[in-house]
């Protein structure tokens, strides 16, 4: 099975951006040469400090992204882990894709829910990007339940969202009063979708590329 190793890293002031720039130079091919690749390197804008990075590989199986996900860290010997976690992937991405956006804005979102709840909410999203996409200048790029529950009786579940703009995000959002028409359908499914939260949250991010 096909997962994803996620992992955020603290830098002293001033080095996030010479770190990041290293793992998708380095760090990339470092992953390559263990059978991996990177998902995506990704640097806060909102939500997160901005001496953190964001650090998303793939691998082919647990074992390959348990032994291997580390090397995504050659050539940085000056962060900080804060979180990591691995990622099983639903509905999105599709097998092999990754974020090809060089611009724009990433959401990246924190779910957690009743583990009996999943299949409903896995329905409701799936159902609402068909109408949610056809409106926004959004595309939803991954949804992963995260191996590591954050509380007993809990799932969690990680959603990641391309925007053309931060004005795209604000209006995407179902409570707004500014929501684009349209999305109608989308909305009564995500308030749905609300309703089954137990907590969330949230926090814009860039794509760095080489």
């Amino acid at each position: 099975m096909m997962l994803h190793y996620q992992r955020i890293l603290r830098f002293a002031p001033g080095l996030a951006d010479a770190g990041a720039r290293r793992f998708v130079t380095e760090g990339a091919r470092a992953i390559a040469a263990k059978g991996g690749k990177f998902f995506g390197v990704f640097k806060p804008v909102i939500g997160l400090s901005q001496n953190c990075v964001i650090v998303i590989t793939d691998w082919p199986d647990e074992a390959a992204a348990q032994a291997h996900a580390a090397s995504a860290l050659h050539g940085v010997h000056d962060a900080q882990a804060v979180a990591h976690d691995l990622w099983e992937p639903t509905a999105r991405p599709f097998p092999g894709e990754a974020p090809a956006e060089t611009t724009g804005f990433y959401s990246y979102r924190a779910f957690d829910i009743r583990p009996e709840n999943w299949p409903r909410f896995l329905e409701l999203s799936r159902d609402a990007w068909d109408n949610f996409e056809g409106i926004n200048e959004s595309v939803v790029k991954g949804f992963w339940k995260a191996r590591t529950p954050p509380a007993p009786g809990l799932l969690r579940v990680r959603l990641m969202a391309w925007y053309a703009s931060l004005d795209a995000w604000e209006r995407s959002r179902w409570w707004s009063s500014n929501a684009r028409p349209g999305q109608e359908d989308a909305i009564r499914r995500f308030r749905e979708r609300s309703a089954m939260l137990e907590d969330n949250e949230v926090a814009i991010l860039t794509r760095v590329v080489a």
